[in-house]
């Protein structure tokens, strides 16, 4: 059964990548993950936090090229871009006040949480942990509030 697949910043970045002819590092291999995913049937969805991470790092460079592919992936299906809310704003700042007091903080006290926002935005789609799962590099952080998993740990079709 298809599910929902929630890109973390790292294999959001990857669907900025020029295609390459041969899948020899993480990079392209990620890419191609993510299209298998598509070609499988799954939802992918990018949250717009981490388009906001993999955007102003792509803004520093000048990677205009990177902007235009990242954008043309992002807003090419229906349903794939989550834009933010007030409502993930306030979800996140309850998580964040949780993973302080139970001692298990994600990020310095001084930070911009985005893992916190990243599993309020996740958490918004109301689906059940069998539904969907977040791809990411970090299962350490965002396991304590949503279903994680490494990119790599994540078969396509299932």
């Amino acid at each position: 059964m298809p599910r929902v697949i929630v890109l973390d910043t790292f294999p959001l970045s990857n669907m900025a990548r020029r295609e390459a002819a041969q899948p020899t590092t993480v990079g392209e291999k990620c890419r191609q993950w993510v299209n298998s995913c598509l070609a499988a049937g799954n939802l992918v969805v990018a949250p717009s936090i981490c388009y906001f991470e993999v955007l102003r790092e792509m803004e520093r460079l000048g990677a205009t090229a990177q902007i235009e592919r990242l954008k043309t992936f992002c807003f090419a299906a229906p349903n794939r871009f989550l834009s933010i809310t007030d409502t993930h704003l306030e979800s996140a700042a309850k998580l964040w006040a949780q993973a302080r007091q139970n001692g298990t903080p994600t990020a310095s006290p001084d930070a911009l949480d985005v893992d916190v926002i990243l599993a309020a935005q996740t958490l918004s789609l109301g689906l059940s942990p069998h539904e969907y799962v977040v791809a990411t590099t970090n299962v350490g952080h965002l396991a304590q509030f949503v279903s994680a998993e490494g990119w790599m740990g994540i078969a396509p079709g299932s």
